[in-house]
């Protein structure tokens, strides 16, 4: 995704010169380093906490990835049986429409960072998500 330019992170901006000095590149969730698609959507200790909240949430416990693309190849490839997987192959879609969602409000409109509102909301997401497709599945 990251090579498409799909997904306009802090690193993305500073290396094309839209943004001109890296502390305008920073994480806006952490501030702590230069804002990259791993960073944001995957390492950040808050970012990170969100996960593994998530992955609780179904009894699982698991080692971080490596990369944001290694997140999604594992996770897909994840067997369940077809009624689990459709509900399992929302979760990270939904986490990580939250985030960046969460991300921008809080860049754009000045919102305060609320995780556990967001874990909240990533839940209300997979089950809203998953009850649009019915019983196509």
């Amino acid at each position: 995704m990251e090579k498409l330019g799909k997904i306009k992170t802090g690193d993305f901006l500073l290396r094309i010169g839209i943004l001109h000095r890296q502390h305008h590149a920073l994480c806006k969730f952490c501030g702590e380093t230069i804002e990259s698609i791993d960073h944001s959507l995957l390492i950040c200790t808050p970012v990170w906490n969100v996960w593994c909240e998530i992955l609780d949430w179904w009894g699982i416990q698991w080692v971080m990835p490596h990369s944001f693309s290694d997140l999604i190849n594992l996770w897909l490839s994840y067997k369940q049986k077809p009624k689990v997987k459709v509900i399992w192959d929302c979760i990270p879609f939904a986490v990580l429409w939250s985030l960046w969602k969460m991300r921008n409000e809080h860049l754009f409109q000045n919102k305060a960072l609320n995780w556990e509102e967001g874990v909240d909301l990533i839940k209300l997401r997979i089950a809203f998500w998953v009850k649009s497709k019915g019983d196509h599945y």
